[in-house]
């Protein structure tokens, strides 16, 4: 018994055991994007042997509690550790065992008590003369856990058995493997959503637009479709013309005769039109799982049940959606009615809602929605109150916590989340914050490892690598490289230096300062959001070429570069001349293949005119059509350059017809539309209508003037009427005077894009300080690294003035989305780099490089920079705070792997003056990681928080928590590697420090690209992994194996 307990409560099985609760969570994540949630929770969240892991950690952790005399009080944080861990594996048990979730659907004016649940349920009632009897489970079935059970009664004498026998999720009927005399046909016909195709069973018949066809069942009426022999007939009630595609003959039959069935022909009868395109012999019909994204939306789950009464048996297929109450169906069969379903289960609650009103928020100007609220009434008993629902404001009623979810389309009914769940929440807030607690122990505890880490770190003194150095001189001249090539290219591909000059009328001249005013006058664009026209001229020049100025020659020789307002501008005056302007952007390699389709010279730059005939056709539609029926991931790089450019040229395309234009507010518009001068039917009233009309015009015709005259006044004054008008009519939502400002301001600074550069040289300048301090101290050293520090300071002051500029113009925290995460991460860096900075003299430098090169990355063309409007369920304090931390944890284990790289380095070159380098670094390291660790939690537990006050629940096992999670746990092992002999050192420390990583990468991008899930931006179908990938990996086995065998050296 002793051995048990000993292994029970040992620090081999709690690293095992986290491990592998790690890897069986980011196992499931796959399986649910391949195969759904519910096969994801059969086989790893609700499985009897991944809750045995957590009673096996439990276990393990309550040993360790006695092993290591934790209640002592120099181990209350150790202490609480371990007792938060068990807190929230009990409130995780309560919540699993005693915890309900379902939802409300209420229609406006009408009442409802009824929850239905969110778990399915096998139903199945026996009805006779003489008994009744009553079948109730719930059931989970997955494409990869199929029914095994059976429902056996004997009644008179009577077998009566109920079979669950087959599941398809996602249910889309195909062909599959059938007998030899089995055969199926294909129709394609025509319908409002466009061409389809249709299946056709033999010994079968279907309505395809009101029109019955037969396969060896023929019926009067109908288009009855014969097998004879080897050969088909063809009979209809009409006469009918057919025409053959492969040799463009035609003909007719006439009504009532048969003849030969023609294949791949176009067939008419009056205005029923179809195509025969295949005869699957060998097949039959079937159902199988949908394949995109799009299907799987529209499919329903089917289950194939058999009913049985004695030697008779009948297969019924049980149809069932997520939400939706599935009605019973009825089987008839031996003398015996037995009604089967599938599906929600229905609870009636004690006290009911009343919906009188749900009310609909948009953005202005726009259809995606801002906020979207129900007001209920409670109605129990002889109380009754009103109450408004919506995102984040959660209603509690005897026990039950009501969530707004989700709405009917029509807008006239809500969908109410509802969780029941207090005990489970309580135990686990209680979890979270004893968590937190030991967190801020461990940090100033006397004895803690934080503590006694950081005093170990103090005692050493800074020692310098040349070695290093002279690597990160290398890197840095190659990353100077690559400055030079991107300085002047933001959210860029790979673009040439040299600008191919545009060779213009001076009709085409704008004046630069009237251009200005042109830009500060407010747009607003296709998602509805007010903003200056220089944000919008901005993000219109650099998605069409890449470059934030337009360069142009004049036929008289004098150069100018366009900036973008001058030349959405000079493109709004005359359409018709920049048609012809060469604007798009051609990627050199993978665009080759575009010019052959052109049947024209490679060129920087296509025109509009490019793309299209002399009759107005576009001429890529075709290869674009074929890119994008691929799956991103069978796309090559001429395809992804296919639709990078069909973007473009419809982009183009709405610039020239005048569409982005939108600066005429309608008055008292309850959406807040603005119009352009070209708006169709009568959004204003007689008197604006003819104002908006003629002002643009007279706009532009003084500027053809100015041009002529040099004076721009008249122009200016125009311009002003416009801006009144705006003031006027659209005072309700225009901006103050101050957010147009700043947002004109952080457009011309463009901060981030000109600080990755400053970095790559700051760090360069700090490097090679910190290699002289390591032959020489003294104070011109130490004064040239104090120089440093501040130009490093000064630079981190303008990126935090400018992230807090970002927030002002967004009216939210700038962490949204994968560009704004990026660069919160380098500033976050920036931040622990100035932490740590004094105890080592290659912290600064590292930092300043690999920071620099994350706002470089922010700045790649797969990231959007564009300040957006955010989605309702983003409306949250929590959120903010959640999303505030966990990114910023981001930086200090990005720091700690980027000093296990560097140690890695050290090993491999192993040599005596390294020692207290790697031990000073791996001090970093491990203090830095402590830190991120802590952040991490903190901010997945908040996070649980943010979910449970927004939609009823703080944990649903969705990749992006989970990932969050996985991150936490592998973090925690590597903090413990140093408790097992085996691990211990810094060789294991450093490389774990590094590997682990990559589950940083992977919640934070991989999540989001590459699986399904409330946080991904992925439609199903995963982007090709990036090719330098496969180059770090590589890199990095090479130099971990590399530095395993030097450090089996000794020196």
């Amino acid at each position: 018994m002793k051995k048990i307990f000993k292994f029970l409560f040992s620090n081999e099985l709690t690293l095992v055991a986290l491990f592998s609760y790690a890897v069986a969570m980011g196992v499931a994540t796959f399986v649910e994007n391949d195969y759904g949630t519910p096969a994801a929770r059969e086989m790893v969240y609700n499985a009897l042997w991944f809750e045995i892991l957590q009673v096996i950690l439990g276990i393990n952790f309550i040993g360790n509690i006695k092993k290591y005399k934790l209640f002592r009080k120099e181990k209350a944080a150790v202490f609480t550790f371990h007792i938060a861990f068990i807190i929230i594996l009990l409130g995780a048990f309560i919540t699993r065992n005693f915890g309900y979730e379902g939802n409300m659907h209420i229609r406006e004016g009408q009442s409802s008590n009824q929850l239905i649940s969110l778990d399915r349920y096998f139903n199945a009632h026996i009805h006779s003369a003489s008994a009744n009897k009553e079948f109730n489970r719930k059931s989970t079935f997955t494409q990869l856990h199929q029914p095994n059970f059976e429902w056996k009664e004997e009644i008179n004498g009577d077998q009566i058995k109920v079979t669950p026998k087959m599941f398809v999720p996602d249910a889309v009927q195909t062909v599959i493997e059938g007998g030899a005399d089995d055969a199926v046909i294909e129709v394609v016909t025509a319908s409002e959503s466009g061409r389809k195709s249709v299946f056709l069973a033999k010994g079968k018949s279907m309505f395809v637009n009101g029109q019955e066809i037969t396969f060896n069942n023929p019926n009067k009426g109908a288009i009855n479709i014969r097998e004879k022999g080897v050969d088909y007939t063809i009979e209809t009630p009409q006469p009918i013309g057919f025409f053959i595609m492969a040799d463009q003959s035609t003909g007719s039959v006439d009504d009532g005769i048969e003849s030969k069935l023609q294949k791949e022909a176009l067939y008419t009868m009056g205005d029923f039109r179809f195509v025969i395109k295949d005869i699957h012999e060998g097949l039959k019909l079937g159902y199988s799982p949908a394949t995109t994204k799009k299907m799987k939306e529209q499919a329903a789950d089917l289950l194939f049940v058999d009913v049985t009464v004695n030697d008779e048996t009948k297969e019924v297929i049980l149809a069932s959606l997520s939400g939706v109450v599935t009605p019973f169906k009825e089987v008839v069969i031996g003398g015996y009615t037995i009604d089967v379903s599938f599906g929600p289960q229905v609870t009636e609650l004690p006290f009911s809602l009343f919906l009188n009103h749900f009310e609909m928020e948009r953005y202005p100007g726009s259809t995606n929605p801002s906020a979207y609220s129900s007001e209920v009434i409670v109605q129990d008993g002889d109380v009754s109150y009103p109450y408004t629902i919506f995102m984040n404001n959660v209603l509690d009623h005897s026990g039950y916590r009501f969530f707004q979810a989700s709405f009917d389309q029509d807008e006239k009914g809500t969908i109410l989340s509802v969780n029941q769940d207090r005990p489970g929440t309580i135990v686990t807030y209680i979890g979270y914050l004893l968590m937190t607690v030991a967190m801020v122990l461990s940090m100033f505890e006397k004895k803690s490892r934080f503590r006694l880490v950081s005093g170990k770190l103090s005692k050493l003194k800074a020692q310098s690598v040349t070695l290093l150095l002279m690597g990160a001189a290398v890197l840095s001249s190659h990353q100077l490289k690559a400055q030079t090539e991107v300085a002047e290219h933001p959210n860029q591909e790979k673009v040439e230096v040299q600008e191919t000059p545009q060779f213009v009328d001076r009709s085409q001249h704008v004046d630069g300062e009237h251009s200005k005013l042109f830009g500060s006058l407010i747009v607003q664009d296709m998602d509805g959001r007010l903003k200056p026209v220089n944000t919008l001229s901005s993000e219109f020049l650099r998605k069409l070429t890449r470059k934030t100025t337009y360069k142009m020659v004049y036929k008289d020789g004098a150069e100018e570069k366009m900036n973008s307002d001058q030349l959405f501008l000079a493109l709004q005056m005359d359409p018709g001349y920049w048609q012809s302007m060469p604007i798009i952007k051609v990627d050199k390699d993978a665009g080759k293949g575009v010019f052959d389709l052109l049947d024209m010279e490679q060129k920087p730059m296509v025109s509009f005119n490019d793309l299209i005939n002399n009759e107005g056709d576009y001429l890529l539609r075709a290869a674009v059509d074929d890119a994008q029926k691929k799956k991103p991931s069978e796309r090559g790089e001429f395809d992804k350059e296919l639709i990078k450019i069909d973007e473009r040229f419809n982009i183009l395309y709405q610039g020239l017809s005048g569409n982005y234009l939108k600066i005429f507010p309608v008055p008292n518009d309850p959406d807040h539309n603005w119009f352009n001068a070209n708006f169709m039917g009568s959004p204003f009233a007689q008197e604006d209508s003819t104002f908006v009309r003629n002002i643009t015009k007279m706009y532009f015709m003084e500027i053809l003037k100015a041009r002529e005259s040099k004076d721009w006044s008249q122009v200016n004054q125009n311009l002003e009427y416009i801006r009144l008008f705006q003031q006027k009519m659209g005072e309700d939502i225009y901006p103050t005077d101050n957010a147009i400002k700043m947002e004109l301001l952080y457009n011309k600074m463009n901060i981030f894009n000109n600080l990755f550069p400053i970095y790559w040289m700051l760090g360069i300048y700090l490097l090679g300080v910190a290699l002289w301090k390591v032959f020489k101290v003294n104070t011109a050293s130490n004064r040239a690294y104090t120089i440093g520090v501040i130009l490093q300071m000064v630079a981190f002051g303008f990126f935090t003035c400018n992230l807090l500029l970002r927030w002002y113009i967004a009216q939210y925290p700038p962490w949204t989305n994968g560009y704004e995460m990026l660069i919160l991460v380098a500033w976050a860096l920036f931040l622990f780099g100035f932490f740590f900075y004094k105890k080592s003299d290659f912290i600064l430098p590292l930092v300043s490089l690999f920071g620099g090169t994350l706002l470089f990355v922010s700045f790649l063309d797969w990231l959007n920079p564009e300040i957006t409007n955010l989605v309702p369920v983003l409306k949250s304090y929590w959120l903010k705070i959640h999303v505030a931390i966990i990114v910023s944890s981001y930086a200090p284990l990005a720091l700690s792997a980027l000093l296990g790289f560097i140690n890695l380095i050290f090993i491999t070159i192993r040599n005596e003056k390294f020692k207290k380098p790697i031990l000073e670094l791996t001090y970093v390291s491990e203090l830095s990681m402590t830190i991120g660790l802590y952040m991490l939690a903190v901010g997945t537990f908040l996070g649980g928080v943010w979910a449970n006050e927004s939609w009823g629940r703080y944990w649903g096992w969705d990749p992006k928590e989970t990932w969050a999670l996985i991150s936490v746990i592998v973090y925690s092992v590597v903090l413990h590697l140093r408790l097992v002999p085996a691990l211990k050192g810094n060789y294991t420390f450093n490389l774990a420090s590094l590997l682990a990583f990559s589950s940083i990468v992977m919640t934070s991008f991989g999540v989001n690209y590459y699986l399904t899930g409330l946080h991904s931006y992925a439609t199903g179908d995963p982007v090709p992994v990036p090719t330098f990938v496969y180059y770090v990996v590589a890199m990095v086995f090479t130099l971990a194996v590399a530095a395993y065998y030097r450090n089996q050296k000794k020196i």
